[in-house]
């Protein structure tokens, strides 16, 4: 079957646009990169992924924002002694009202050079200093609950006000990004390599001077203490590299068959 490629109407409008024109911009690099590779049917379904992927995604953010401040926050911090509906409540009243929120933030995005940098500079500021304070955690048995929640706290603080810095005065990127000529995708990855050392450094030296839980409290939340279960032999058919294999063949003949 013959490649698909696009309309010769719209090549003629993507070679005859402006070089900033929204046409030449990475946001537009994977819905060109599918309407040029995949064929009728998969074009179809890698719409349709990619639309999965984004409700999915979306899902399990609202569904693990209102876990978290219902259980984690509002309960033990607010009302301790609320009913089961209660907390019910105030989980639906916390989806209304960070939807909301994340819909007014959206227009924020606006303001970037693209949604990708967008969401790369929000990882650099609360990602970065959360992987940090979870593999200390994962990894080390000393860490502390207070080391954890002051380091989190701190490099969230950290790497925002190295954003505020460089957008107040854009030269001092030569101090973050190690250099005066860097992209804003960059200066994301050096953000948030600054974040997770500063987080890294809080947790180990508040950690030193605070008292750590008993060793047997751990079990199950610490690598080295907890006991890892041992798998015996199952049948090819429950085994998960023979489904993995047999995953990559069919992408494989699909490819071919619809190419």
């Amino acid at each position: 079957m013959a490649r698909t490629t696009l309309p010769a109407a719209y090549q003629q409008k993507v070679l005859s646009a402006a070089p900033d024109s929204e046409l030449h911009s990475y946001n537009q690099a994977l819905p060109l990169m599918m309407v040029r590779y995949l064929g009728p049917g998969l074009l179809g379904l890698g719409i349709t992924a990619l639309i999965a992927g984004f409700m999915s995604g979306m899902a399990g953010n609202v569904s693990a924002f209102s876990t978290v401040w219902t259980y984690d926050l509002y309960k033990p911090l607010i009302n301790k002694k609320g009913s089961d509906s209660h907390y019910v409540m105030v989980g639906r009243l916390s989806i209304v009202i960070g939807v909301a929120i994340s819909i007014g933030a959206g227009y924020l995005v606006q303001h970037a050079h693209g949604i990708m940098d967008y969401v790369q500079a929000l990882f650099s500021i609360f990602i970065a200093p959360l992987l940090a304070t979870i593999l200390l955690g994962m990894f080390w048995k000393r860490a502390t609950r207070l080391a954890g929640f002051l380091g989190l706290l701190f490099g969230i603080v950290f790497s925002a006000s190295l954003f505020e810095w460089v957008h107040l005065y854009p030269a001092k990127l030569a101090y973050v990004a190690l250099s005066p000529d860097a992209k804003p995708m960059a200066e994301n990855v050096f953000r948030a390599l600054w974040a997770c050392l500063f987080t890294a450094i809080v947790i180990f030296v508040v950690s030193l001077f605070t008292k750590p839980r008993p060793v047997a409290e751990l079990d199950g939340l610490v690598y080295g203490i907890t006991k890892l279960p041992r798998e015996e032999p199952v049948p090819f058919y429950k085994n998960e590299w023979t489904w993995a294999i047999l995953v990559v063949i069919i992408f494989a003949a699909l490819n071919i068959l619809f190419w």
